[in-house]
């Protein structure tokens, strides 16, 4: 039996990393329209014209609203509006009003959670957006909010809700291989897409990372949305 148990946990450990791998270039292509998309709005600020002084009159409204503009921002662009979009264009797929308000509430906590993350990062590095600052804050948040909460939560609440809300049958599903069968595969999936994203985010000002973010979690979110004709899964939704 020890035996057994000891080749089960690289067997598991291997597969996550397949299935992750596969996911991730399956994400490739999408990939490169969200790269394309936060390029575009770095070089709009940076540039000279109107884009320019428009993105500064967002991030001065969004600084001015702080914390709520973050809950309600990431509730609307990463639950309600890819939502909507899956039934207008798909109406065969039924949206139940729990899993609705389900993606309103975890979303609007992961808007406030990202906000102070952005908070925080800007505390211990500074707002100048340096290469040094961008390099520091994309490892953080990839290397360290990413693994070891973000997505080990995300991994949960979307288990939570496949589980039909039940925190019994929820605990029922957890064991000690949780992380490699389920959150690493997660981990592994979005990587390639979102580390260039993020290293975009953190190279605009502090009052344009959230709402970057957000469109690029929108964005990402509908983009799975026509592809599948189905909400994203927890091992495709968008993380940062």
């Amino acid at each position: 039996m020890v035996g057994t148990a000891g080749h089960a946990a690289p067997m598991l450990l291997s597969n996550a990393i397949a299935s992750g791998c596969k996911a991730a270039k399956a994400n490739l292509g999408p990939g490169l329209v969200l790269w394309a998309l936060a390029v575009a709005v770095v070089a709009a600020y940076y540039l000279p014209g109107g884009a320019r002084s428009a993105l500064i009159q967002l991030a001065a409204f969004k600084l001015r609203w702080g914390y709520g503009f973050a809950i309600v921002s990431t509730a609307l662009w990463g639950g309600v509006i890819p939502t909507l979009f899956l039934r207008l264009f798909h109406p065969s797929q039924r949206v139940k009003l729990s899993s609705l308000l389900f993606l309103l509430g975890f979303w609007g906590f992961k808007g406030a959670e990202v906000n102070l993350l952005y908070d925080v990062l800007a505390r211990l590095f500074g707002t100048e957006s340096t290469w040094r600052n961008v390099i520091m804050k994309s490892c953080i948040d990839q290397l360290v909010y990413g693994p070891f909460w973000a997505v080990p939560t995300l991994a949960l609440a979307y288990l939570w809700r496949d589980q039909g809300f039940s925190f019994a049958k929820l605990s029922k599903s957890l064991n000690r291989h949780f992380y490699e069968t389920t959150a690493l595969p997660l981990l592994l999936a979005n990587w390639g897409v979102w580390i260039p994203t993020v290293a975009a985010i953190y190279a605009l000002p502090v009052g344009l990372q959230l709402p970057m973010q957000n469109l690029a979690l929108c964005l990402w979110s509908l983009m799975l949305v026509f592809m599948t004709g189905k909400p994203a899964t927890k091992q495709e939704a968008a993380l940062v």
